[in-house]
């Protein structure tokens, strides 16, 4: 099985995850793609239960956990969200290299630090953003005429601040960990990349 058939995405709302994720997945011919937002969903009912009530907000109103509105806290809700998030896709990963069983997950809560190394080194993992924060809330406001249909941008581009905190804090760790990271300004163009990238990494695991 070889690494670029293993593939972790990382991004805030609106950069284009769920759109190249099913480009790299047909392009590939990888029949699995899951997205953090219902691995989330599928955690909330069990939340209470589990002692993980920090999971049944929404990720940019976990800061209210820990005091007032700031950035340390919304980072921090982040954060919080993400080790719970981060213990489930490492077992899911883990599974699917163990399995010889081709598949991409698309995140959230991309977060190196909080991943297995011996994990990480085994698959390809990137990260999408989008530098110009105008760009990124437009494509959050049109998402739904392409592949979120039910599900208006407004209400998120109402949280692009707390969001692109978010995103800093994956930038920082990309940077750290040596993830490669695309600015999808352009989208064809940034497909290109990407699925040139993906190719490209064809270590067996």
């Amino acid at each position: 099985m070889k690494k670029n058939q293993v593939i972790l995405i990382g991004g805030i709302p609106g950069v284009g995850k769920t759109s190249i994720s099913g480009y790299l997945a047909w392009k590939l011919g990888i029949d699995i793609v899951m997205s953090g937002d219902y691995l989330r969903e599928f955690l909330r009912p069990f939340s209470s239960d589990l002692n993980m009530g920090i999971m049944e907000m929404s990720v940019y109103d976990a800061w209210q956990k820990f005091g007032e509105r700031t950035h340390e806290n919304i980072v921090r809700g982040f954060m919080e969200q993400g080790k719970i998030m981060n213990t489930g896709t490492n077992r899911i990963l883990k599974r699917s290299i163990q399995n010889g069983e081709p598949l991409i997950i698309e995140t959230l809560y991309f977060l190196p630090s909080q991943m297995d190394s011996d994990i990480i080194g085994k698959i390809t993992s990137f990260y999408i953003h989008i530098s110009d924060r105008n760009v990124n809330a437009e494509r959050l406001i049109d998402r739904k005429r392409f592949t979120h249909f039910n599900s208006p941008g407004e209400r998120l581009a109402g949280k692009l601040d707390e969001y692109r905190m978010m995103m800093e804090r994956s930038l920082d760790e990309c940077r750290t960990y040596g993830i490669r990271v695309f600015d999808n300004l352009n989208y064809e163009e940034t497909r290109k990349l990407i699925l040139e990238y993906v190719m490209n990494q064809e270590g067996e695991i």
